[in-house]
Order: C-alpha cells, then structure tokens, then sequence
C-alpha cells in the first residue's frame, strides 16, 4: 500500500512500483466493464472512473460522493479530441479548435444542454440527468498514458467523479465514502495535480468564456481559439518566415491594428521547415526585404515542423509540392486544410544563397500569392 490515505480494505496499486502497468490497465478495463466504480489517481485524473452504461454504479458512486458545486466534478472521459463531434453534433469551429489544441490535458470542455442528436441520448435519464450541470455537459481528454489505455480498451462511455482532497477533509472519511461508492480497486501513480492547476472553458457556439482559469488564462485561450495560418519550406529560414511576416503585415492592414496586436484579434501566424534545423536565425536578405514592407524577422528562429504543429493549424501552406507531399506522409489527415501557396500550384523558387535583388522579387511574388490567399479566406 503506497498512500495511508487509502483504507486497508481496498486493492491500490502503484504503478510506480511496477515494471508493466499493462495488466493493471485490463484489471480497471474487467472492473469498468462489470460496474465497478475504480479510483484513478495520477497527475490531473483524481477521482471515481465509472461505466456511464451501469446507471445503478454511478448512482452509488454519487450517493457516497454527492456531486458538488463545481462545474467539472463530473465530467465524460474521452479517449481524444475526435471522439467530441459523437456527443456535440455540430460543434462550432471554437469548439473544435479547443478540443484539437487543448487535448489531451487537464482542460474541461463544457458544452450547453443536453447535447441533443450525440450519443448523450443513448444514455439513461439518471445518467443524462446527472451529467447535465448548470446546463451543461462536461468532456475531458486525460494525457495520462495509463488512463488513455484503459479508455482505448473499455466498452462505452466512462464518467469521472473528480474529488479532491480537501473535499474528502471536509465531507467525512475519504475510507466511508469509498465504501459507500462501492470502490474496491484504486489504482494511482504519481501525486495528483493541484486542484488549482485545472482549467475548465465553456464553449457557446463560437464564443467561449474561462470558468477557472487553472494553467491557462484568457490570452493564451485567445490564441488558441485564433485561426492559425502555417507556412512550410525546407529551412524555416527564407521562404516561410518570410510568408509568415509578410502575412503578418498584409491581415495588420486590414484589421487596421498594430501587428502585436493580431494574436488579440484572433489570427496567429507561424512558420516551419521540413528539414529546419532549431535556433537558425532568417536570412540576412530576407530580414532586409521584410523590414522594407513592414514587418520584422529580427527576431525569428527556425523550427523544425511537428505533428502538434499540422495538428493545430486551420491553413497550411506549403512552398513547394515536395514540402506538401513530405507533410502529408506525415499527417494525411491534414489534406483538407492544406495546399501550395502559388494559387496555381507552383513551387516558390527558394532565394538560398542569392543575392538581395532575387529575395526582393521572391518576397514581392509572396505578398501577390498572399493578397489572394487572404482574399479567399475573407480578409
């Protein structure tokens, strides 16, 4: 037994004492099956995982942990960000970008109502009853590798009764409660994250509002529910951040705000290379030429592009059709969101080691293919 905290009674495993967790994850995956309430315990998952299919085990469970005020206390356990649309049919662009960029974490996603036409309906009216609080719906994506397995492998929804340890202070005997919840297995690893850490973010429709901040605050959110604009080539040192920059003053102009300020507006602009080594500074020429129109690479780095990267973005724009097809093999899923930057479906000639005259006409035919691309996309 790891944690005095934990009644004698009950069967608790550290995986942190254990060379593989695997035979752990089938145990919670057999218990869940059966109806039985299981207690996870690692990082942001504190609390009473449970069949959202066995109504009288999650009855149990809240009549030994009566569901409290917070908004998030109950929440659905989804196995990644896809799974959102089967319970919120039609989520809204905001909604789909917080789950994408959010997930897997600590955040909760609360959508109003029932969820009407999602798989909500298919759930008993005590359940659905019960997970409806303050009108809304609670969705979380564990990043905990343990919890994501066992949700892999369990047939159907699984709830989470979070607790925390000063709620089990002051309702009585954290061993009672158990008890009383029909727990028998709990299975933790490493020491549960502060209470204060969690975020949880209502979506309504596309707008959004932080219920409590935990690690994130409303500038970073801000960002996240932007739309990202991504530019690919080999270095991440000529061609994309000077699309990225140039993209920066071409959006600033037509919101009419400062470029500091387009992140507040809602546009976030990067750029990356393929085959991009980290820390590399932008080409002497291609800071020159941007300062010129109006932006500014003085202080780029170049960065390798990552799966979170494509992932995040709603635009992806590649030089050349090598650079799409190398970022396709890596995440085909991104097809739809992505293309060449030549609205013709040209390669962009890479400047490399030429002279400034050839990076100014590089920059010059960027901005054209720019104008229409931002054209398309309404701005």
């Amino acid at each position: 037994m790891s944690d005095t905290r934990w009644s004698p009674s009950l069967e608790c495993h550290d995986l942190n004492q254990v060379d593989d967790p695997r035979d752990f994850v089938y145990r919670a995956v057999a218990a869940l099956a059966q109806g039985e309430p299981v207690v996870l315990s690692m990082g942001s998952v504190q609390g009473i995982a449970v069949s959202a299919q066995r109504p009288e085990s999650l009855s149990q469970v809240l009549q030994g942990f009566p569901v409290n005020l917070e908004p998030d206390s109950l929440t659905f356990l989804l196995k990644g960000a896809e799974e959102v649309t089967d319970w919120v049919p039609g989520l809204s662009r905001v909604g789909r970008r917080f789950a994408q960029r959010i997930w897997p974490g600590p955040t909760t996603l609360l959508f109003p109502g029932l969820c009407e036409g999602g798989l909500l309906k298919w759930l008993s009216v005590g359940v659905r009853a019960s997970v409806q609080r303050e009108e809304t719906v609670g969705f979380r994506s564990p990043a905990e590798p343990f919890v994501r397995d066992v949700l892999r492998l369990v047939s159907g929804p699984v709830l989470l009764r979070s607790f925390s340890r000063v709620e089990t202070d002051n309702q009585g005997s954290l061993e009672h409660q158990l008890t009383r919840s029909g727990v028998k297995m709990v299975i933790e690893s490493s020491e549960p994250m502060d209470a204060d850490a969690r975020s949880i973010v209502r979506i309504d429709g596309e707008t959004w509002s932080l219920v409590c901040p935990g690690g994130l605050d409303e500038r970073v959110l801000t960002k996240l529910a932007g739309t990202i604009i991504l530019f690919v080539c080999t270095g991440n040192t000529c061609r994309s951040p000077m699309a990225e920059a140039l993209c920066k003053v071409l959006i600033a102009e037509r919101l009419k705000c400062p470029i500091s300020e387009l992140e507040a507006r809602g546009y976030v602009v990067v750029s990356a290379g393929i085959a991009a080594v980290g820390g590399m500074p932008a080409a002497t020429h291609a800071i020159d030429v941007v300062r010129q129109r109006g932006g500014s690479l003085q202080g780029h780095q170049s960065k390798k592009l990552t799966f979170d990267l494509i992932r995040q973005a709603d635009h992806i724009l590649a030089m050349t059709s090598d650079h799409l097809h190398a970022l396709l093999q890596h995440a085909p899923e991104a097809l739809s969101r992505s293309q060449l930057l030549h609205p013709e479906g040209h390669d962009v000639a890479d400047p490399v080691g030429a002279d400034r005259e050839t990076y100014l006409r590089s920059a010059r035919a960027i901005e054209s293919y720019l104008i229409r691309l931002l054209a398309e996309m309404g701005l």
